[in-house]
């Protein structure tokens, strides 16, 4: 048995490596049209690490428990921050419905209140790409789910193309930065 599994192909790592493309891909165009201050992009930040408390490792160790998403973007001078999930996927999965979790009541709340957000505001931005992003049956379900924030969804078709990526930032997720 162990053999059969080890001789597998191991489509989560190559879908990982695809994933940290995506949020490369992200990261340079943020970068490049934030330009620097007052504005900072963070891949993987560490402001939600500790949210649900602090844990034991099997060490006896304890670490912060929480979440880490795949990006932040701040603003210095506002001291506004919002967080960025990024799900790549084949038209095939469930990357939508994981990226739902940071829905659970609890967490915008913390986002609120670290990322010094008004009440009653979503600070994240989902960004899907790839399949997810064209493929009408997962579209509308996303669009679906979010339906009420759809400014917060962006269904980025095609991780080369940075204008979508800018237009939506400028259009929906700079307003909640400043």
């Amino acid at each position: 048995m162990r053999e059969r599994l080890a001789g597998r192909e191991n489509w989560q790592e190559e879908a990982g490596e695809r994933g940290l493309g995506a949020e490369q891909a992200f990261d340079a165009v943020m970068r490049e049209h934030l330009g620097g201050a007052p504005f900072e992009a963070a891949p993987r930040p560490m402001d939600l690490a500790d949210i649900y408390g602090v844990r034991t490792d099997a060490r006896g160790r304890e670490r912060p428990h929480g979440i880490r998403p795949d990006y932040a973007l701040r603003n210095a001078e506002s001291g506004r921050a919002v967080v960025v999930e990024i799900k790549r996927q084949r038209a095939a999965g469930n990357a939508h419905e994981r990226a739902c979790k940071h829905l659970a009541p609890g967490i915008p709340g913390a986002m609120r209140e670290r990322g010094n957000q008004p009440p009653n505001a979503i600070p994240m931005w989902w960004v899907f790409t790839n399949g997810i992003a064209t493929d009408p049956r997962y579209v509308q379900e996303i669009m679906f789910r979010f339906r009420g924030i759809e400014g917060n969804v962006l269904l980025w078709e095609d991780t080369g193309d940075p204008a979508a990526v800018v237009e939506h930032f400028e259009r929906f997720i700079r307003p909640m930065l400043e």
